[in-house]
């Protein structure tokens, strides 16, 4: 789908994107990492920012184990002063499941691994800042990729509720195991029981306009009110670039092709890979001259500013 917009005067779409990175990692290896970055003192245990907080409570709840001597802890490191974008925070989970997955396979203590999650990186409404892609690149040349995030954004006139769980679960139906677990929170609907043959962990179906209004408190352009985005979770374990070398990231393209086309989200022509194509050139080099601003907020009207003496003179 694609639009006029009066941010950039040019033509923006829809497009498939990477959205989040998540590794798991050795605690010293990470101290390492921070201190080589001059990021080890920015670590802080809360956030000032009520959304960041909200999001990382909300997003992660799901990651809480059944161990009460290790409950899941969430820190941060805010990369931006005055940050109000998650794309400009790295999340650390301690005690996350995949923390614990990793100490039960390489037979270490609970405390051995943390989950390192770079978020927010395919948002049309906010720019994407040139510090975060410096700093997650080195992350993927020194790290594997536990996970990813992959994206796709669309339009579809239905609302995304309980009411229209029935048209999620039949568009999936050949990606799930059973009746796919799908829960509905709000304006999203979640599918967690996945067939693994994709390296598929998660669907999630949710509205985006309402997300960015209503939430965030973005002014959305009005001719993207139905809005809608499908993401998946992704297994990778094993380095970014090589995963790209191996196409694999097509099987994901692939899988959120063939869901919208079967919730009717789109036609026969595919969802636009743009964004993800110059996701992986930037990251590959960062010189060159690739940027994400964002298209589909309203820009602020600058205020009139008072004239000077010189302006009333004729």
């Amino acid at each position: 789908m694609s639009y006029i917009t009066k941010t950039l005067n040019a033509k923006q779409e829809y497009s498939i994107g990477i959205d989040s990175w998540r590794f798991v990692i050795a605690n010293d290896s990470l101290n390492v990492m921070l201190k080589k970055l001059d990021l080890h003192k920015k670590i802080r245990k809360t956030t000032r920012n009520k959304q960041i907080h909200e999001y990382a409570t909300q997003k992660f709840k799901s990651q809480k184990t059944d161990h009460k001597k290790h409950p899941l802890n969430i820190k941060y490191i805010n990369l931006k002063r005055g940050n109000k974008s998650i794309s400009n925070t790295i999340l650390i989970l301690e005690n996350s499941k995949a923390c614990f997955e990793y100490a039960h396979k390489n037979k270490k203590s609970y405390s051995h691994y943390v989950e390192v999650i770079f978020a927010g990186f395919h948002q049309p409404s906010k720019d994407i800042d040139s510090l975060s892609l410096k700093i997650l690149k080195a992350f993927l040349k020194r790290f594997k990729v536990y996970s990813i995030d992959l994206a796709g954004d669309f339009n579809w006139n239905h609302s995304v509720n309980n009411a229209n769980k029935a048209l999620l679960a039949k568009a999936v139906e050949k990606y799930i195991q059973g009746d796919g677990n799908i829960r509905n929170e709000g304006s999203s609907l979640y599918v967690n029981a996945t067939k693994t043959n994709h390296h598929l962990c998660k669907i999630l179906l949710y509205d985006k306009y309402k997300k960015q209004t209503e939430y965030h408190k973005e002014n959305i352009h009005p001719h993207l009110r139905e809005w809608k985005r499908l993401e998946i979770t992704l297994g990778i374990k094993k380095r970014f670039f090589k995963w790209i070398e191996d196409d694999e990231v097509n099987d994901g393209i692939s899988l959120l092709n063939d869901i919208t086309l079967k919730l009717g989200g789109r036609g026969i022509i595919g969802l636009s890979v743009e964004v993800l194509s110059k996701q992986i050139q930037k990251l590959k080099d960062l010189r060159r001259g690739i940027y994400f601003p964002a298209w589909a907020k309203i820009p602020k009207k600058e205020k009139n500013k008072p004239k000077t003496r010189k302006e009333y003179q004729f």
